[in-house]
């Protein structure tokens, strides 16, 4: 599955320019820990680009097997209530711009729109929200855009898709 995975996240069409180097593989982290800190070229950051909040095992895996392969950084989360607590205490200051967070809306122990609340009343601004979900109905679309997610990814999805979105949307 790894080399399917691969050969669709890694594919590039004629026209696109070629991606940047890889980053050399880190430790993994757990989730109750930050990240170990790493050497970083001057005015770097280690603020991930790409926060992914999924419960799915098989989804997350590709989507995150994807994300590395394009070299972004990125962490993911299994649980609402651990996500959320770990994002209102990052620090993503150094960010050029607010990370991107990919919130699942049925996840365990807290659902995204909660998630996404509390973190418009605590922190605006501090992530762009996209919400992924199942529910794909022109009213739950709906319901995610107005709260203020600045888009809606129905699954199942395409990853190919998904990753062009999120190249897109980190802006590289």
């Amino acid at each position: 599955m790894r080399r399917l995975a691969a050969a669709l996240f890694t594919k590039q069409s004629a026209t696109a320019p070629a991606p940047a180097p890889p980053e050399p593989p880190r430790p993994s982290t757990k989730l109750d820990q930050p990240p170990p800190p790493s050497v970083a070229p001057e005015g770097a950051t280690d603020v991930p680009e790409v926060i992914v909040v999924e419960d799915d095992p098989a989804l997350a895996e590709l989507l995150t097997f994807g994300l590395e392969a394009r070299g972004y950084r990125f962490l993911h989360f299994r649980n609402g209530r651990e996500a959320l607590d770990l994002l209102k205490k990052m620090d993503t200051r150094g960010s050029p711009q607010p990370p991107l967070l990919l919130l699942d809306v049925d996840l365990p122990a807290l659902d995204g729109y909660s998630i996404f609340e509390e973190l418009q009343q605590e922190c605006p601004g501090k992530f762009r929200v996209v919400f992924t979900t199942v529910h794909g109905s022109e009213t739950e679309q709906l319901r995610g855009l107005e709260a203020g997610a600045m888009d809606y990814m129905v699954k199942p999805m395409s990853l190919r898709v998904a990753l062009e979105k999120i190249r897109r949307w980190v802006g590289r």
